[in-house]
């Protein structure tokens, strides 16, 4: 194992083997679940205001400004188009991926280790885990992404300000911490494991005079990052949501009082955390929509603890970075209790936590097997290596499979209820992505078959089947539906009444009766105002004035379209039409 590849060819074979597996994804679909949102959010956002980005001083759920500003640049330079997005995500992950090199080559000479294997096999097993698919091919996945790559760039600069004493490494590791933080909330959990790191880097490998102080002082760097951080959200957010939500979850288990109830939580924490170890090592099957989990793996959870206790017993850069790794995998419990995301349980919460660890596990396996103590390995290296070459193909295989799944939707969902066939969310992500390819009666099918005693009042599927009504020109059966829906789901009214409009949009134009499409017009009207006090925005008023224009409101119409000019952005694809249309019914 003393074969060390030059620098040429470790940076070709990291760059092909996170670039390979993933270019089917580079050429695929905005995924239905948050992606289309994102973009058609952005669309009506008007121009970028970086300031109002990071201090909206408004309810904030994510305070995820770094993040959001990525989608902004998408939206400004290339026009969201999707296949450009995936690709800005790959090469945030070839980047991560090339973080957890340089982290696994500092910390291996530490250990003696000086053969670049072991930092290249770090590099090569992360970039090609197919645990990171998920991430890396979901578009929203960006906020794990650049997450995982500020948190490994303060951690790669923690250790060289820790070996060198400079204090501009440490102001630059405070500024990576801090650009983690703001680009997912997760990072801020790494911050006792950063702190652990900085206490048992070896005394020997330092130049900062006063070991003891001088471990206090690179304390510094976490702390002023993940301080600056709470005082940015507290500075920006008017009402924090996200942490009521967080805190909800940690008060369901706090408030446990009876002992079965609190034995249960803990069971429950176990089977968790057990699942996510299992999926670090053995992530098959991998699956979009995870909703349930086998209690066997309270199991795993226990191996877990003890390696836990053996990591901290290590008192070592090893223990740390897989302290740290746990650490920042610790809030997916909130998500489980707090029912905070799409699916309870999720593939991209362990992006992270396998970037920081995989050093750790590539110098333990390179002890286990190839230093001179290895007695047992001892004459088995050629075996061993045969191993692990056949794991990465594996793996490779794996990813480039999955990223080809997540290339379209119809494909990735079919994947989804076929593992997960009681995740109602995932049937009707499935019937979308089949109405778009003109699928409609499958589509159909599917959600008529939700529509029993379990499914019945899933208002999404609901919807879906009026669209498809609307798609086929039902629209007295879609109109029923939807009006049911409107008095039965009071939180989903903004998007009821648009497939409302839509349906009288369509069908006033088979219409003859003028009494008749007089109703639907004031109909119509009365929608969009309920709209408007729902989501104000200009672009509702320009559209209240459109209807009312029709209408012969004229004074009426006049006002609405003042108002949408009043605060229109300077951008938006509407302002003309409004202008021209106010001038002509002033010019009256």
């Amino acid at each position: 194992m003393k074969n060390t590849p030059s620098k040429p060819l470790v940076i070709l074979a990291l760059l092909l083997c996170v670039i390979l597996p993933f270019l089917f994804c580079s050429n695929g679909d905005l995924n239905s679940v948050d992606d289309l949102k994102r973009v058609t959010g952005l669309d009506a956002a008007g121009p970028l205001n970086i300031f109002n980005l990071f201090f909206p001083n408004g309810n904030s759920y994510y305070y995820r400004p770094l993040g959001r500003l990525t989608f902004f640049w998408d939206r400004d330079i290339w026009g969201s188009i999707a296949s450009f997005m995936h690709l800005e995500n790959i090469f945030i992950h070839f980047g991560s991926t090339f973080l957890v090199f340089f982290i696994t080559r500092r910390v291996a000479l530490l250990y003696a280790i000086e053969s670049m294997l072991v930092p290249l096999g770090a590099g090569l097993f992360f970039g090609v885990h197919p645990i990171t698919t998920e991430a890396v091919c979901w578009i929203s996945g960006r906020f794990d992404l650049l997450a995982g790559f500020f948190l490994l760039l303060a951690v790669y600069l923690l250790l060289c300000e820790l070996n060198k004493a400079r204090v501009f490494l440490l102001l630059l590791s405070s500024i990576a911490i801090l650009a983690a933080c703001l680009a997912k909330e997760v990072a801020v959990f790494a911050l006792p494991g950063l702190l652990w790191l900085a206490w048992t880097f070896p005394k020997s490998e330092t130049k900062r005079s006063g070991y003891g102080f001088g471990r206090l002082v690179s304390f510094l760097a976490p702390v002023i990052g993940v301080g600056l951080y709470f005082l940015m959200r507290h500075a920006a957010t008017a009402r924090d949501s996200g942490v009521k939500a967080a805190f909800k979850g940690v008060a369901e288990v706090t408030a446990a009082t009876d002992g079965f109830e609190l034995l249960d939580k803990g069971r429950v924490a176990l089977k968790v955390y057990g699942f996510y170890l299992k999926k670090l090592f053995v992530p098959w099957p991998l699956n979009f929509g995870i909703i349930e989990i086998s209690n066997w793996y309270v199991g795993c959870g226990v191996l877990l603890v003890a390696l836990l206790v053996w990591l901290f017993w290590r008192r070592d850069l090893i223990g740390a970075l897989g302290l740290t790794a746990f650490f920042v995998l610790s809030p997916a419990l909130l998500v489980v209790f707090g029912r905070m995301a799409w699916t309870p349980i999720a593939e991209r919460y362990l992006y992270i936590p396998a970037a920081l660890s995989m050093p750790a596990i590539s110098i333990l396996v390179y002890q286990a097997c190839f230093m001179p103590g290895a007695v047992w390995c001892k004459g088995k290296e050629r075996y061993i290596s045969s191993v692990f070459m056949l794991l990465l193909a594996v793996f490779f295989i794996t990813t480039a499979h999955r990223s080809w799944l997540w290339q379209d939707n119809e494909r990735l969902f079919r994947d989804t209820v076929q593992k997960s066939p009681n995740f109602l969310p995932a049937k009707a992500e499935l019937a979308t992505a089949l109405s778009n390819k003109g699928k409609t009666e499958e589509a159909r099918s599917i959600l008529a078959a939700m529509q029993d005693s379990q499914a019945k009042n899933y208002v999404v599927a609901d919807m879906n089947l009026a669209g498809l009504m609307l798609h086929n020109e039902e629209f007295d059966d879609a109109r029923n539906l939807l009006l049911k829906l409107y008095a039965e789901h009071p939180k989903k009214r903004y998007e009821i009444l648009q497939l409302l409009l839509k349906v009288n949009d369509k069908q006033l134009g088979q219409v003859l009766d003028p009494a008749r499409k007089l109703v639907m017009q004031n109909e119509s009207l009365e929608w969009l105002l309920e709209q408007k006090e729902l989501k104000p925005s200009p672009f509702a008023d320009y559209r209240i004035g459109k209807k009312q224009l029709v209408l012969g409101l004229e004074k009426e119409a006049a006002a609405s379209f003042r108002a949408a000019l009043a605060k229109a952005p300077a951008d938006a694809f509407y302002r003309g039409a409004a202008k021209t249309m106010l001038e002509k019914l002033e010019s009256q």
